[in-house]
């Protein structure tokens, strides 16, 4: 009765008190507070008090050994193998055009045209000019490279004085050897002579005079004929390098004049766009670290997304010797056939360079694979427990995906029921595949 602790005190508040219900209360709920506990989804509380473990079911498949390719993804541009813009090196008012865009021409066909009447004037006034120099040498038609003016008319006359001169001098010299002549005409005969060989020299100079007016005009005709050819526009013709059954023609990507429009030499008017796309390029940006393993005439697999269901088949055709300071990467060259045209120039597309092949990769079904935090791992059933083993992601395949270290050719993987796994949890298979599978 004289106990003085608080909780003796408590018991002799009267029954019918509203305190004593209170107090009953409080302490009610602290007692139960106090001795909750967290459950364990793989441990369970028996009838005793003490915890079990208890198996997680769960399904596992064998590792699949098989041959994998080696594959580097990359995205990029489409470019057409060539892309050229027509411009006219003369000037002048567009008379026609022969094309539009989306036709395709062959090289050396005209695609526009330019009015003519200007630089066919100036054609017929080269020619006149022409045929006043041939008429001072008695042609008709420009002389060869190796014409010999001794064949010309004045150069011959000039010659026959001389031959003439030279016979009076040495008569008048004979003459006067036997003192028949007087010294006044031999010395009249010696300057004739001097006289017409001075002019057979003059002769000679004129006649090549004239030879080279005739070769200066005959430039100028050919000039002439070249500027009235250039109006009209033509495809470009293909060099000695490009020149294969691959490349044939030329797609008109651009058409940047009308008809009437004029056209200026400077600064100077582009009329079309031309793109050789039978061959495409397709430039990637690859990752530095496979510098070792990217080499010239790799098969690389294209895709697009107007051909989901499509590949591509291209080739590395070249390759950038330099690294991209900045972005860390290489620029690879890949030329894709084109045959019928799909591919279009300025298109993105992703691509795998095939850079090896292993025969015996160790593979994993896809679900086997959890991810967290960057990290991969799966896990394998391993004395009827879970062993989580941390892997790298290789090449995948449908369904399938190559595990990179931790694993070994008769291991098998949990599919479904990570998520209830740790390292070490008991598991049990579910019927559908036996333990027979199981490593022991």
């Amino acid at each position: 009765m004289n106990d003085p602790s608080p909780a003796r005190a408590i018991l002799w508040v009267p029954l019918s008190s509203p305190v004593y219900f209170a107090s009953a209360l409080v302490l009610t709920v602290c007692v139960a507070g106090c001795h909750e506990k967290k459950s364990d989804p793989a441990k369970v509380e028996s009838v005793a008090g003490a915890t079990v473990d208890v198996a997680v079911p769960v399904s596992v498949a064998s590792v699949q050994v098989r041959e994998v390719q080696r594959r580097v993804a990359v995205v990029g541009t489409l470019h057409g193998f060539e892309q050229i813009t027509i411009t006219p090196k003369v000037e002048g008012r567009v008379q026609a055009i022969h094309f539009d865009v989306g036709d395709r021409v062959t090289p050396g066909t005209s695609l526009l045209e330019l009015d003519p009447t200007d630089y066919q004037l100036a054609v017929e006034e080269a020619k006149r000019s022409l045929d006043q120099e041939l008429s001072r040498l008695d042609l008709t038609q420009p002389p060869p490279d190796n014409f010999d003016v001794e064949q010309l008319p004045s150069v011959e006359s000039a010659r026959l004085l001389v031959r003439n001169a030279q016979q009076k001098f040495e008569r008048q010299k004979t003459l006067l050897g036997q003192n028949a002549s007087s010294a006044q005409a031999f010395e009249q005969a010696e300057t004739d002579l001097k006289v017409a060989d001075t002019a057979l020299r003059q002769a000679r100079i004129n006649a090549r005079a004239t030879l080279a007016a005739v070769k200066h005009r005959e430039a100028l005709l050919s000039q002439a004929l070249q500027k009235l050819s250039e109006t009209q526009a033509k495809s470009p013709t293909l060099g000695h390098k490009l020149r294969s059954s691959d490349l044939e023609n030329f797609v008109v990507a651009k058409r940047m004049a009308s008809v009437g429009e004029m056209v200026r030499a400077f600064p100077s008017t582009p009329v079309f766009e031309l793109v050789l796309d039978d061959v495409l390029k397709l430039h990637v940006l690859v990752p530095e670290r496979y510098m070792s393993q990217v080499q010239m005439g790799l098969d690389v697999e294209v895709r697009v997304e107007a051909y989901p269901n499509e590949m591509f088949p291209g080739k590395v055709a070249r390759i950038n010797p330099t690294v991209d300071p900045q972005s860390r990467s290489f620029d690879v060259e890949v030329h894709v056939p084109n045959p019928d045209h799909r591919l279009k120039h300025g298109g993105f597309a992703k691509a795998e360079v095939i850079v090896g092949t292993a025969d015996k990769a160790i593979t994993v079904p896809l679900e086997a694979v959890t991810r967290f935090a960057g990290v991969s791992k799966v896990f394998t059933v391993r004395d009827e427990t879970a062993q989580e083993v941390e892997i790298a992601i290789g090449t995948q395949g449908p369904g399938w995906v190559e595990a990179l270290g931790g694993l070994q050719a008769d291991d098998v993987v949990v599919t479904s029921g990570q998520s209830k796994l740790a390292n070490g949890t008991l598991v049990t298979v579910r019927e559908n595949v036996t333990k027979t599978a199981l490593r022991e």
